[in-house]
């Protein structure tokens, strides 16, 4: 699908996506020296609509707008980087797909949302009763600095992590004190219904509307990692912890009468890009041979044993983060294990696929001499200071050029999905609706009597976003009445 314009916004995001929220007045000040007249400025700090804006300062604005739009795109012109394939054949064609998931909405069942509403409030006013009883007395739970007096003052609980004024009682204090002490694991409970309640509940259901429809806006130019972001509500970040944050996805329903949802998933689509890109053969041929690549790894860390829920889990967490260079510190940290046996299964894992810490350390040694690594679509990143001799600037660094490659890949496919299945749908006229991306996943609304060949075909583009390596792509598919059904 070729562009059919331009955007220099995409383009000083494809050069420099480190920087958070590119805007035209920060690109003119850098590349012009030329300071616009402000939003805040012409609305008296949005006090006014832009309609009630004096004309004067309206057309200022206006113009300026224009203006340096016009010279960006002048100035790309002459650095020859409007041909950009990655701008041409991904980022440009993105947008009109983009823009029709955000005018088809996403239907959300308001009745349901308001049952889970009245689940919420019975666990918060239980929850509340449960805490102050723990306590011994009344305190505000919202309050850090009460919560921090009964944990650490009146019960003597463990101190973890001081502040300047007194000792933190946030998210990783409380989740270490709760795997002993039941008062932090109601509290962290209480934080969690909170967030539901005020973030996703309430929120959902201010946004719905009268033909309960929910639109959402997908940032194209936001995140680091080249991946489109979702405000307004953030539909990417729809919880499904616990039974009541699943309930959630049970209100995302087909607009269809009596139809499906049906999401397409990449299934461990960064260990595959591993296992293609760094070429090892006992990685390749597990995936080769359909093995459970978790099971597998759990195999060799775990010589002679029956690998049990929690062996494959571990072994999980190993595959996962080794593709970001992580240490035997943080891994310890995140899997609730010992520095010792950390260190052990990183090793071994080194040991059982030999290519793999080959490929990295060769990555690191390319981008040392390049000052950039890049993806299998050869979209660059820039690390110009890998060679730091600071050690923990070189260490971040370093980490960065591992783990990019992969994670940038793997936002490109999804993309470049996204693109394809958009024209499939729009080329042969389909009623069903592709109307969310999720991570590594793609939701569509299902017409009836289009299931069969959404399922083919879209499986079947999915799949072949890469071609001529030695294994594929592999999507799950799940179908059912609701988004929660369908996981």
């Amino acid at each position: 699908m070729p562009a059919k314009f331009y955007d220099t916004l995409l383009w000083e995001y494809i050069k420099n996506p480190w920087i958070r929220w590119i805007s035209l007045d920060k690109l003119s000040i850098k590349d012009f020296w030329y300071r616009m007249i402000s939003y805040d400025y012409i609305t008296d700090k949005k006090k006014l609509t832009f309609k009630d804006v004096d004309l004067k300062n309206a057309s200022i604005y206006s113009w300026e707008d224009v203006y340096i739009t016009n010279l960006l795109y002048k100035k790309h012109l002459e650095e020859k980087t409007t041909k950009n394939k990655i701008l041409t054949d991904i980022e440009i064609p993105l947008i009109e797909v983009l823009q029709k998931m955000e005018i088809d909405w996403v239907y959300i069942e308001g009745d349901n949302l308001k049952w889970i509403w009245i689940l919420l409030d019975h666990e918060f006013k239980t929850l509340e009763k449960d805490i102050l009883n723990e306590a011994g007395e009344e305190f505000n739970i919202k309050s850090p600095k009460q919560v921090w007096e009964i944990l650490f003052e009146k019960l003597a609980l463990p101190k973890w992590k001081k502040t300047k004024t007194w000792y933190s009682v946030n998210a990783d204090v409380l989740w270490e004190l709760s795997h002993q002490y039941p008062i932090a694991q109601k509290i962290v409970d209480y934080r969690h219904y909170t967030k539901l309640k005020s973030t996703y509940i309430e929120w959902l259901l201010n946004l719905i509307d009268e033909n309960w429809l929910v639109h959402t806006n997908y940032n194209a130019a936001v995140t680091t990692t080249w991946r489109l972001s979702s405000t307004n509500p953030n539909l990417q970040n729809i919880p499904s912890s616990n039974w009541i944050a699943w309930e959630i996805r049970n209100a995302f329903i087909s607009r269809f009468e009596k139809w499906e949802i049906i999401p397409f998933d990449y299934s461990q689509v960064e260990v595959r890009l591993l296992a293609i890109m760094s070429e090892d053969d006992n990685l390749l041929s597990a995936f080769k041979q359909w093995i459970d690549i978790h099971h597998k790894t759990a195999e060799f860390i775990f010589p002679n044993q029956t690998i049990t829920n929690n062996e494959r889990k571990i072994a999980k967490a190993v595959n996962f983060w080794v593709i970001y260079w992580i240490s035997s510190f943080w891994l310890s940290k995140m899997i609730w294990i010992s520095m010792k046996d950390a260190k052990i299964y990183i090793e071994k894992f080194y040991e059982s696929y030999p290519k793999v810490k080959q490929f990295l350390e060769e990555t690191i040694k390319s981008c040392e001499e390049k000052k950039y690594v890049e993806t299998l679509f050869w979209r660059k990143r820039y690390i110009n200071w890998i060679n730091d001799l600071n050690k923990i600037i070189k260490s971040s660094a370093e980490r960065e050029a591992i783990n990019m490659p992969i994670q940038w890949t793997s936002a490109d496919i999804i993309k470049i999905a996204m693109i394809e299945v958009y024209k499939f749908l729009k080329d042969n006229k389909l009623k069903s609706k592709m109307i969310m991306q999720v991570h590594d996943e793609l939701v569509f609304d299902i017409y009836p009597w289009e299931e069969n060949i959404i399922k083919k075909s879209i499986l079947d583009i999915m799949e072949n976003i890469i071609t001529n390596k030695p294994i594929s792509l592999k999507v799950d598919i799940w179908e059912w009445n609701t988004w929660r059904d369908a996981k």
